[in-house]
C-alpha cells in the first residue's frame, strides 16, 4: 500500500521545501518500457502506422521521451499449447528455438523486434534489457511455459547450463547480426510471486530456490562468449521490493561479481524502498525499477495520481535509477498509457500519458537526483545544469508550498512553470519570479507542478563523520584507530555509521573489500598495516578512516612504512596492480596491460558508474568528455581490486 505516502489533502499554510544540491542521490538513466505485450501486436501494423506510435514513444519535448527498453526473449510454448492469451494473445511470445535438437530459428518474433528496431533509430543513446519469463518449454519441468505444476519452479535441475546458453546465444546474436547490445539480461520475472502454473495465459517460471546459482551460469555464459561485462546480470524482478532485497541480500559473492544492477518490479513491499537502496548501494550496484502498474492497488485515488505517486516515491524513497513501465500500451484502462486500436492501426492517449510526460520531458536520462526535504516533492538537476523540482497533490484541497533555494551557489530568476490536471492535460503556465533565492508555488488540488529553473549551480557537500570500532574475539567493542592482536587472534573492525552509504577498504598485501565489518581469522605477522576505510553516504560525500593493526610477533616486528613526501606534487597520479599501469595524461587515460586482461572502471564521487571498458594489451582512453570534476578508476585483475582518485 502507498496510502501512507499520499500528499495530506488539507494544506492550509504554506509549506517551506529547502532543496540542498550538496545531497546529491542517484544519477537518472532515464524511463522506460517493456516491449512485450504490446509490441507484438504493434509490431504487425504497417510500418507507416506504428512509426507514428514510435516517434511519440522517443520524443522527449512532445512526446514521452523515453530511452529504456526491455525486450523479452520468449521461451516459445509446446507446439499444440494454445493458452497463452493475455495482452490480446501478445504473451504467446516466440521462442528462438523451438526444439531441443533442432537449430536456432532466427526468424521468430518479427514483430518485437520492429519496434525494437524502431526505437534504437530514433533514440539517443538508448538503453535496452532483455528478460525472460520462461525458458524454452523443452527445458521446464511441467513442459508448459506458463509455469510449474502448482506453481513450484519449473527450469529442470540439470538446465541450468541450457538456460544461460539460451539467453547468451540470442544476445550475442542480438549484437554480432543486428547491431544491438543488451547492457543486462535478465533471467528471472516475479520468481518468488508463486502464481506461475502450468496452462495458464502468459509465459512465467517459479524460480524460488538456486537464483544464485542461475546466475553464475548465466554470468559465465556471457563471459564465455565474450559479451561480459558489457552484458552483464540483472537480478530478480521480484514483485515485491521486500523479496527483492531478500532475494539480493541471499545471493553468493560469484553470483553478485556478475551482477551490475538489482531490479525490481514495485507493486507492493514499500516499506522496503529504502532498504533495497541501501544494499545495494553497499555493494556497488544500481536499482532499476524495472516493472510497476496497479496489480495491488487500495483506496479510491484517481489511478494517474495513484501512479504518479508510485513513480515519485520510487525515485525518492528507492533511489531508482531508472523507472520503467510495465507496458505502455496494455488493454485494462488502469494499466495503459497509450490506447491502441490494433484492427484501425491507430492510437490515441491515455490520462496517464500526460501524467508520464509531466516527469518524463524534464527529468531527463543524465540528471542527478537532489535533496528536497518534502516528501510530496522531488528534486534534479539536469546535465544542462537546469534544476527541475515535481509537487505532488494528491488531496482535495490546494496546496502552497515555498521552495528555498539559498544552498545554491547561483540559480535562475525565473520558473517556468507546466501543469498536470485531471482528466488528461499538461499545460505550460505563466513563469514566476524567483526573489532572494526562493519562490512560491500552488499546486491546485489534485494536480502535478513540474518546475524548470536555469543555472542551477553549487552545492556544498558535508561529508560524514566516522566513529571506529574494533573488537579482537568475541570481546566488547572499542572505539580505537589502533589495535594490538597476538598471532592467531581474530579481529573485526567495524566502525560507523553501520547503514546506508558504502564502504570499500584497502591495506597490507593488495588487501581489497567491500563492506563494513571486516572479518579478520588466525591473525598473523604479514597482516600488520594499516587498513584505510572509505565511506561514501548516500549522498555522495566521501569520509576515511585509518585504522592501524599490529600482530605482536616477536620474530616479526611490525616496521612502520615510509610516509610520502607532503611536498611533492604528483603530476600525472597512477595506479599498478601487478604489471598493470593506468596513469592519466591530460584528457587521456593510458593503460598498459603486458598479455593480461584488466576491467577498467570510472565512477564519479558519488559512486555512479560512468564508464567500464575491458582492455587487453594497452589502450589509450579519452576521458575530456568526463568533464573537470575529480573521478575514481577501478581497475580488476586477477581477481584483484585496486581504486584510484583521478583529478582533472
Amino acid at each position: 500500500m502507498v496510502v501512507a505516502s499520499f500528499a495530506c489533502g488539507a494544506a492550509h499554510a504554506q509549506t517551506k521545501v529547502v532543496v540542498d544540491p550538496g545531497k546529491k542521490y542517484q544519477l537518472f538513466e532515464g524511463w522506460g518500457t517493456s516491449l512485450c505485450w504490446w509490441a507484438e501486436l504493434v509490431g504487425a501494423w504497417s510500418e507507416s502506422n506504428y512509426s507514428k506510435l514510435l516517434d511519440v514513444i522517443a520524443d522527449p519535448d512532445s512526446g514521452l521521451g523515453y530511452n529504456i527498453f526491455r525486450y523479452n526473449i520468449g521461451g516459445g510454448d509446446q507446439p499444440g499449447h494454445n493458452h497463452l492469451t493475455k495482452g490480446d494473445g501478445g504473451a504467446a511470445v516466440p521462442g528462438y528455438k523451438p526444439t531441443e535438437k533442432g537449430d536456432y530459428d532466427w526468424t521468430a518474433d518479427p514483430h518485437q523486434r520492429n519496434v525494437l528496431f524502431g526505437l534504437a533509430k530514433r533514440v539517443k543513446s538508448p538503453i535496452f534489457e532483455a528478460f525472460s519469463n520462461s525458458p524454452p518449454w523443452w527445458m521446464t519441468n511441467s513442459g508448459c511455459v506458463s509455469g510449474g505444476v502448482n506453481g513450484a519452479d519449473n527450469l529442470k535441475s540439470d538446465y541450468f547450463d541450457d538456460f544461460a546458453d539460451y539467453l547468451s546465444e540470442v544476445a550475442k546474436h542480438f549484437k554480432q547480426e543486428w547491431g544491438i547490445t543488451f547492457r543486462t539480461i535478465e533471467p528471472f520475472n516475479e520468481p518468488s510471486a508463486g502464481w506461475w502454473k502450468a496452462n495458464g495465459d502468459q509465459e512465467g517460471c517459479g524460480f524460488k530456490n538456486k537464483q544464485s546459482e542461475m546466475i553464475v551460469e548465466l554470468g559465465k555464459a556471457l563471459k564465455k562468449k565474450g559479451l561480459f561485462p558489457e552484458t552483464s546480470v540483472s537480478a530478480a524482478d521480484e514483485s515485491n521490493i521486500g523479496d527483492a532485497l531478500a532475494r539480493f541480500n541471499s545471493y553468493s559473492a560469484e553470483a553478485r561479481s556478475y551482477m551490475f544492477q538489482v531490479n525490481t518490479h514495485s507493486y507492493s513491499g514499500y516499506d522496503s524502498r529504502g532498504k533495497l537502496y541501501n544494499a545495494a548501494f553497499a555493494a556497488d550496484k544500481r536499482v532499476w525499477q524495472s516493472e510497476s502498474g496497479p496489480l495491488h492497488r487500495s483506496g479510491d485515488l484517481d489511478i494517474t495520481l495513484w501512479m504518479a505517486d508510485v513513480i515519485l516515491h520510487d525515485l525518492r524513497d528507492m533511489k531508482a535509477n531508472a523507472w520503467v513501465d510495465w507496458q505502455l500500451s496494455d488493454p485494462a484502462e488502469n494499466w495503459r498509457t497509450i490506447i491502441a486500436d490494433h484492427k484501425k492501426q491507430t492510437f490515441s492517449y491515455a490520462p496517464r500519458f500526460y501524467m508520464h510526460a509531466a516527469f518524463s520531458r524534464f527529468i531527463r536520462p543524465g540528471s542527478r537526483i537532489i535533496d528536497s526535504d518534502n516528501s510530496n516533492t522531488l528534486a534534479a538537476v539536469r546535465e544542462d545544469s537546469s534544476l527541475v523540482l515535481v509537487v505532488l497533490n494528491t488531496g482535495s484541497s490546494d496546496a502552497k508550498y515555498t521552495f528555498d533555494l539559498s544552498k545554491f551557489e547561483s540559480i535562475g530568476k525565473k520558473v517556468k512553470v507546466h501543469r498536470f490536471t485531471l482528466p488528461a492535460a499538461l499545460k505550460a503556465d505563466s513563469d514566476i519570479d524567483v526573489s532572494g533565492n526562493s519562490f512560491a508555488v500552488t499546486a491546485k488540488a489534485q494536480s502535478i507542478v513540474t518546475m524548470v529553473i536555469e543555472n542551477a549551480k553549487g552545492g556544498a557537500c558535508i561529508a560524514s563523520e566516522i566513529i571506529p570500532y574494533v573488537k579482537i574475539h568475541n570481546g566488547s567493542w572499542n572505539e580505537a584507530t589502533e589495535v594490538k592482536v597476538n598471532p592467531g587472534d581474530s579481529l573485526v573492525i567495524g566502525p560507523h555509521p553501520w547503514e546506508g552509504g558504502r564502504w570499500t577498504w584497502k591495506g597490507p598485501n593488495d588487501f581489497y573489500y567491500l563492506g563494513r565489518e571486516v572479518r579478520f581469522k588466525d591473525m598473523q605477522w604479514q597482516s600488520s598495516g594499516v587498513y584505510t576505510g572509505t565511506y561514501v553516504n548516500s549522498y555522495g560525500c566521501e569520509s576515511s578512516v585509518e585504522i592501524k593493526v599490529i600482530v605482536d610477533d616477536p620474530a616479526h616486528p611490525y616496521v612502520e612504512p615510509e610516509k610520502p613526501d607532503s611536498n611533492k606534487t604528483v603530476l600525472n597520479p597512477q595506479i599498478s596492480l601487478g604489471k598493470v599501469f593506468v596513469i592519466k595524461n591530460r584528457g587521456d587515460l593510458i593503460i598498459s596491460v603486458p598479455r593480461q586482461s584488466v576491467q577498467l572502471s570510472i565512477y564519479d564521487m558519488q559512486g555512479e558508474l560512468l564508464m567500464r571498458r575491458q582492455v587487453y594489451g594497452g589502450a589509450m582512453i579519452p576521458v575530456e568528455h568526463l568533464g573537470q570534476k575529480p573521478y575514481v578508476v577501478k581497475i580488476t585483475a586477477a581477481g584483484k581490486n585496486v581504486y584510484q582518485k583521478i583529478f582533472r
